[in-house]
């Protein structure tokens, strides 16, 4: 058993992926060419937005969002509890970094946004392939004059991406709609002509002036055909974990999920852990730990703001629960989860 099989993946898409990767190399064009003006119209479509940016990776996706919008002084506003990469871009930008508690749902706990924080931004995370409480995130937003970043790296499929003022994704290899190397994404309705420049060095477009200092970060032909091949049938692949996680629900709670989840991840958070991997080590079932540290606790990472109050990352492990796990290794997974039940918190 695998707890990822890229393989298999690729297997499934392989006919429209082979022939979008030999009409991209047989057009002798491997940067800014017809299949990224493509991909970045047709997602966007999908995601609800007007425009896309391809950049190189989703940690791009937010740091050239937050060199387009963040002014001297300004908060940046964050969950405590994620991916270290969306810390990373927002440490990258200022120090003055606001940490929040997740909930439940291992998503950010709007109940814990800072109301003495104004004219700042705002980024959220859907961990997991679970949506965060746009509803109560975006009034938050709008009362204190926040500007609203979508963290949407693991939740592609799920609804997500269409709330907030900006939204990025992230096509690495395991996610939802995935490449085969690296590519991220940006989204917005707002005028894309400063991320035009961001990503390709600063450069005015159609001249040689560079007006802002800008990065290269460009998401490339071969990688923006492989994903235009799988946006039409990659859902389907979210509805199989859907179904797998719905079967593990049946046996354990797991993390509290909101409608539109996706499961990039089953996380169920266990008391002595480390006994439970015992077992699952000799078993031979795979599992990660996502994530070991809260980002605050990071030393590199840490703000102005670092309270840690719900200290998830010392209880949550991954369980298998891709869309090509065969019944058999379901069956496995089902079977464990019964017999540790009554570790879960």
């Amino acid at each position: 058993m695998k707890f990822v099989d890229l393989k298999k993946e690729y297997l499934y898409f392989k006919d429209d992926i082979d022939e979008a990767v030999k009409n991209a190399f047989n057009s002798g064009r491997y940067l800014f060419g017809s299949n990224l003006e493509r991909f970045q119209k047709d997602f966007s479509s999908f995601i609800g937005k007007k425009h896309g940016i391809g950049v190189k990776n989703c940690t791009d996706a937010i740091l050239l969002t937050l060199r387009a919008t963040w002014k001297e002084g300004m908060p940046i506003i964050l969950p405590n509890f994620g991916a270290y990469p969306t810390a990373v871009a927002a440490k990258n930008i200022t120090s003055n970094l606001y940490y929040v508690d997740v909930d439940e749902t291992l998503t950010i706990d709007a109940s814990k946004l800072p109301d003495d924080v104004k004219g700042g931004i705002v980024i959220v995370v859907h961990l997991f392939g679970n949506n965060c409480d746009m509803e109560k995130i975006t009034e938050y937003c709008k009362k204190n004059n926040h500007i609203l970043i979508e963290d949407c790296a693991q939740s592609t499929g799920s609804g997500s991406g269409v709330h907030g003022d900006y939204s990025v994704f992230s096509f690495y290899p395991t996610k939802p709609l995935a490449a085969m190397g690296d590519g991220g994404m940006i989204c917005t309705d707002h005028n894309p002509e400063i991320f035009e420049k961001l990503r390709f060095c600063g450069y005015k477009p159609g001249t040689d002036n560079i007006d802002v200092l800008g990065v290269n970060s460009r998401l490339d032909e071969v990688q923006s055909s492989i994903l235009s091949a799988k946006l039409n049938r990659f859902t389907v692949l979210n509805e199989k974990r859907r179904e797998i996680c719905g079967r593990y629900q049946q046996i354990v709670k797991g993390f509290r999920a909101r409608k539109g989840c996706v499961f990039h991840q089953f996380v169920v958070r266990l008391r002595e852990r480390a006994t439970v991997i015992e077992s699952l080590d000799k078993e031979k079932i795979p599992y990660i730990i996502h994530y070991k540290k809260h980002s605050s606790e990071v030393p590199a990472l840490a703000g102005v703001h670092n309270h840690v109050g719900f200290r998830v990352n010392e209880n949550c492990l991954s369980f298998p629960c891709h869309p090509f796990l065969e019944e058999e290794e379901i069956q496995v997974v089902e079977d464990f989860l019964r017999r540790f039940k009554d570790y879960e918190i």
